[in-house]
């Protein structure tokens, strides 16, 4: 019974969620909206000044404008993961908790205004897309080769990374082909 109503949605075309996928972080979020699969934005937003609290206070609020703005019915987000910047743990530690609070404000937010969400781990999205290298500015250029290859868009690392998420996201959400 499961069955035959599952497969009596599928096949009535029901329009896929609006999907907000975001690279985040306190400074640059790179961000892609689909619709249905479709590609209708791919953009980034930037959050200025020294204070962390702020940053991440505008991080909080383009992330709600973004979700008005574009109707979205779901969002998933990057996970984050603990790596040297530059060959320096310092660094990366550093990086990795700074990225914890951004992580952390989406996740709230999301909570709070009871949005779905899903979570992207780095490994698995890059591993959708055969995308490995040599450590994350590696990795950062061949998604960007990647999109330009596949799909003719020129865009930033974080515009790259979230268009990635998005269509990972999308392909996984959509593993039963019933045609």
């Amino acid at each position: 019974m499961m069955y035959l109503l599952v497969n009596v949605l599928a096949a009535s075309d029901l329009p896929m969620a609006k999907i907000l996928a975001l690279d985040q972080s306190s400074r640059t979020t790179g961000y892609t909206v689909l619709d249905d699969g479709k590609i209708i934005k791919v953009s980034h937003f930037e959050c200025i000044g020294d204070d962390l609290g702020d940053r991440l206070l505008q991080l909080r609020k383009k992330v709600l404008e973004l979700i008005d703005t574009y109707d979205i019915d779901e969002v998933v987000f990057e996970d984050i993961q603990l790596q040297d910047v530059n060959g320096s743990k310092e660094k990366g530690v550093k990086t990795f908790k700074i990225l914890a609070e951004a992580f952390g404000v989406v996740h709230e937010t999301l909570t709070e205004i009871k949005m779905p969400y899903s979570i992207a781990m780095p490994i698995q999205w890059k591993a959708h897309f055969k995308i490995a290298g040599k450590g994350r500015p590696q990795e950062k250029k061949m998604a960007q080769a990647y999109v330009l290859k596949e799909y003719g868009i020129k865009c930033t690392e974080d515009e790259a990374d979230s268009l990635c998420i998005a269509l990972y996201y999308y392909d996984i959400s959509n593993v039963f082909d019933w045609s």
